[in-house]
C-alpha cells in the first residue's frame, strides 16, 4: 500500500475527525484481451475516528473512459470524513482492452440483454451489455477486498456504494446481480446513484438496501426513464426503500440537487438519508425538485 501523493494536499484538510489519509491500493488483477489488469483504489481514512462505514464510490465515464483519480473525489472524501466515513474510489476494467468476463457472467449476459430490452429499457445498450457486468465483478472483489482490510482500515463492516452515471448504474447492477453472476460480496446497506439506472427487472429483490437517486428529467445521456422505472417497482412489502429526486437544472453525475448547491449541503443529505429511521420520510428544501418516494 502506498500514499496517494497527488490527492494528500486536499485530502489532508481538517474534518470533524481530523485528518484524512488516502493511500493507493491494488486490490485485484482480473483479465481482458490483453492480459490481467491490476486494479487500484484509493482509499481515505479519516484519522481517530470510531470504527468507520465505507462508502466505495465508482466513477464516471459511459464505461469507455474515467478513473479513480478525478479531482474531486478527494474533495468528496473530505466531506464524508466530516461525518465519520471511509471512501473508496475504485479503477474498473472499461472498453479498451475489453474484460474477459467470468464464466457464469457471460452465461447471464444474453439473458439480462434480454430482460433489459423486453423492459423497454432506454439506454444505450452499452450501459446494459457486457462491459456493465465486468464491473460487477470488479467492485464484488473490491468489496471482498476491503472485508479483509476491515481489522487495518478500522471499518465497522458496513459498506456504502455510490457512483456517478456509469458509476451509478454499477452500484445499482453491484446491489442486485451478484447472486445471478455466481458473484459473492458482502450486504450492502445503502446506494448513491447519481444519474443512474437500472435495466433487468426481473433480477430485482429485497437486498434490504436503501437507495437515494438524483436524475434530470431532460438527461440524455441516461434517460430518466430507466431510473423512474426502477423506483416505482419497489411496490411490494419489504423491498428495498428508494427515493428519486429530480431537477430541471440537475447536472448529470452530480452530487448536488442543482449546479450552486455546495458539495457540503449534498454530501450532509446522502448522510442524513444514509442515518435515518426511515430515509423516505427526507424532506428536499430545493425549490424545483420533483421527490418520488417507495412504496
Amino acid at each position: 500500500m502506498r500514499t496517494n501523493r497527488a490527492a494528500d494536499a486536499v485530502a489532508r484538510q481538517k474534518s470533524k475527525w481530523g485528518k484524512v489519509r488516502p493511500l493507493t491500493v491494488i486490490y485485484a488483477a482480473h483479465p481482458t484481451r490483453k492480459g490481467d489488469r491490476p486494479l487500484e483504489a484509493d482509499v481515505y481514512l479519516p484519522d481517530g475516528t470510531p470504527a468507520t462505514d465505507l462508502l466505495v464510490w465508482m466513477h464516471s465515464g459511459g464505461f469507455r473512459s474515467g478513473t479513480r483519480s478525478h479531482r474531486n473525489h478527494p474533495r468528496i472524501a473530505v466531506e464524508f470524513a466530516r461525518h465519520g466515513y471511509a471512501t473508496a474510489f475504485i479503477d474498473y476494467r472499461l472498453a479498451r482492452p475489453p474484460a474477459i468476463l467470468r464464466p457464469g457472467t457471460e452465461a447471464r449476459l444474453a439473458l439480462l440483454i434480454d430482460d433489459a430490452r423486453a423492459a423497454g429499457e432506454e439506454m444505450h445498450e452499452t450501459f446494459f451489455g457486457a462491459r456493465p457486468l465486468g464491473v460487477v465483478e470488479d467492485c464484488c472483489a473490491f468489496l471482498n477486498f476491503a472485508e479483509t482490510q476491515k481489522t487495518t482500515w478500522n471499518l465497522s463492516g458496513r459498506y456504502l456504494v455510490g457512483g456517478s452515471s456509469a458509476g451509478a448504474i454499477s452500484a445499482l447492477n453491484t446491489l442486485y446481480l451478484p447472486q445471478a453472476l455466481g458473484l459473492s460480496r458482502p450486504p450492502v446497506a445503502t446506494v448513491l446513484a447519481y444519474s443512474g439506472g437500472f435495466a433487468y427487472p426481473s433480477y430485482l429483490g429485497q437486498t434490504g438496501a436503501r437507495i437515494l437517486a438524483q436524475a434530470c428529467p431532460s438527461d440524455e445521456r441516461v434517460p430518466v426513464s430507466s431510473i423512474r422505472r426502477y423506483c416505482a417497482a419497489l411496490t411490494t412489502p419489504g423491498s428495498d426503500r428508494c427515493v428519486l429526486i429530480e431537477h430541471p437544472h440537475y447536472a448529470h453525475g452530480d452530487l448536488g440537487i442543482t449546479p450552486t448547491e455546495p458539495l457540503r449541503n449534498a454530501v450532509a443529505r446522502a448522510v442524513a438519508f444514509d442515518r435515518a429511521a426511515d430515509p423516505r420520510g427526507m424532506s428536499v428544501d430545493i425549490p424545483g425538485s420533483k421527490v418520488s418516494r417507495s412504496c
